[in-house]
């Protein structure tokens, strides 16, 4: 992944909007970790993943004004909260990590997105992970099928409906990075679809056939001929013929007229 200058998006401006849903998710990841009142109990106190009401004197620092108190589970013991299941364990742990792994991917989207030139195939990881954050956020609705619920009664509240909100707001982030292209091949240039193959044009027009005839003088004194023929297709035709030495060095027959010398004697 080249690094090119700074707020120039390389792989376009579809990259904020990855950015920009992702912030949401995590903010409504937070506000649903740290609520109170992720659901509400018959009991009349909310339920949370970190945090639970306690009912406290209207005196007590910090109270509100229904006389609850936000305080963590270890903080105080009672006949409700002492045992925490399984699911109850899985949904604060899904609710953690989402949490921090969440912080991180925020903060690697906003690094990448506006100067690094990423491929599409890292833009899809990016958008993997977010989709198993939704996931995770998903998860935290364990804490409605813990003992804990079975026991008090819970109800979805105001935490656990802005965690459902938190959950679409991730998938919706995994979404547009499925969406992003590949980089532009030069930062600040539009971005080009690449150059489609063009078939290679080969000439039609025929050609003239060429020949070419060489001899040469072997060293037993025989003559070799060799024709070289170029097709019109470009291919070449050799024929190759040779004289024997015999048939080379015999001499032509040439007829000569000798004056006729007798006479007759008178």
């Amino acid at each position: 992944m080249p690094c090119v200058s700074c707020c120039s998006y390389p792989n376009g401006y579809i990259t904020i909007a990855p950015g920009l849903l992702s912030v949401v998710a995590f903010i409504l990841t937070h506000i649903s970790l740290w609520s109170c009142q992720y659901a509400g109990t018959d009991i009349g106190v909310g339920v949370g993943l970190i945090y639970r009401e306690v009912v406290e004197p209207v005196w007590f620092y910090s109270v509100s004004s229904d006389g609850t108190q936000c305080t963590s589970y270890a903080s105080y013991s009672d006949q409700y909260y002492d045992a925490l299941d399984g699911k109850f364990r899985a949904a604060q742990g899904c609710g953690l990590a989402a949490w921090m792994v969440g912080f991180v991917m925020v903060v690697v989207v906003w690094s990448v997105a506006p100067c690094v030139a990423s491929s599409r195939a890292g833009w899809r990881i990016i958008g993997g992970m977010f989709f198993l954050l939704g996931v995770l956020q998903l998860f935290t609705l364990l804490l409605l099928a813990s003992d804990v619920c079975q026991i008090t009664g819970c109800k979805l509240n105001n935490g656990g409906v802005v965690s459902i909100f938190s959950f679409l707001f991730w998938w919706a982030s995994a979404g547009t990075c499925f969406m992003v292209p590949e980089p532009r091949e030069e930062p600040g240039l539009p971005r080009v679809a690449p150059p489609r193959p063009v078939a290679e044009l080969v000439p039609t027009a025929s050609v003239m056939a060429a020949e070419t005839t060489t001899q040469r003088v072997e060293v037993d004194g025989s003559i070799v001929t060799e024709t070289i023929k170029t097709n019109p297709d470009g291919s070449f035709t050799v024929t190759t013929s040779k004289i024997p030495p015999a048939a080379a060095a015999a001499p032509a027959v040439v007829a000569v007229a000798t004056p006729d010398t007798s006479f007759e004697k008178r």
